[in-house]
């Protein structure tokens, strides 16, 4: 099923933990858009030079005036500041960017800072001749240590690709990924007592936030749907018994479900 190339528009892809650095004198914050190396969901493999070209026609130190921006949401009409310096390096493409003192700017460098931001997504667009396809049999697959991946599975093999177009990078903190445990991994009480902790952890982020008088008012409003959405998950995991949901369908399922009403709350705030 490699139909891949008939792709158009633009797409777009998370690292998480991807935020390096953040100096609230300066207003400056770094980290990755990307990573290299690792086959996602998508069964692409992003490979170190992907980027350059946009980089150079596109990139902080380019003539154009349509650089690639720093972006909330993938939102054009919401930039939270400039990028300074963007480069690849061994990890992925790396970012350097000074946040704004508009309403906007100022919440994300706060949200850097506190750990709030756990999560950066680029949009882009596939270059059909830019990629290559290998296919991938079973025995294959689980020599890569690929064999239960479902986008392989889909697609029959795996996409490297060498180039695409990079327009923007955005912070996706709220609602595009659900805080609710992935069920389906869960196969023991220490997988549940792990979730557990990553969920408190989570939660006393966004306590401490909302205790802190100088966000504004939309992300207050977000910091408690994203509340809301770590209860469900706290709530999930104590009635959950390991071995429970036997179908992955049923987990991703119930995840699409949950995400779908999330986004339908975020667009009310947003």
């Amino acid at each position: 099923m490699n139909d891949k190339k008939s792709i158009k528009g633009i797409n777009y892809k998370s690292i998480k933990a991807s935020v390096k650095a953040v100096d609230m004198d300066s207003r400056i914050v770094e980290g990755y858009f990307s990573s290299f190396g690792n086959v996602d969901s998508d069964a692409d493999r992003g490979n170190k030079g992907m980027f350059l070209k946009s980089i150079q026609e596109r990139g902080p130190r380019s003539e154009s005036n349509r650089k690639i921006a720093h972006l909330a949401f993938h939102d054009l009409r919401r930039p939270v500041g400039n990028i300074i310096e963007l480069e690849e390096d061994s990890i992925g493409l790396r970012f350097r960017s000074e946040m704004g003192t508009h309403s906007d700017g100022e919440d994300a460098l706060k949200m850097y800072r506190d750990g709030i931001i756990k999560e950066h997504s680029y949009g882009f667009e596939y270059i059909s001749d830019k990629m290559k396809f290998t296919p991938l049999d079973e025995s294959q697959a689980q020599a890569m240590g690929l064999g239960d991946h479902e986008g392989v599975k889909m697609y029959g093999g795996i996409f490297d690709l060498y180039e695409v177009k990079l327009y923007e990078g955005s912070f996706v903190t709220f609602g595009a990924n659900s805080e609710t445990p992935n069920l389906s991994a869960m196969k023991s009480q220490a997988d549940i007592d792990k979730a557990r902790e990553e969920l408190n952890e989570r939660m006393e982020v966004f306590i401490k936030a909302i205790k802190d008088k100088t966000y504004s008012e939309k992300y207050c409003n977000l910091f408690d749907l994203e509340l809301k959405k770590i209860q469900k998950g706290f709530n999930d995991l104590i009635t959950f018994e390991p071995g429970k949901l036997t179908r992955k369908e049923d987990a991703r399922d119930q995840s699409l479900k949950n995400d779908q009403q999330i986004l339908s709350q975020l667009k009310n705030i947003l």
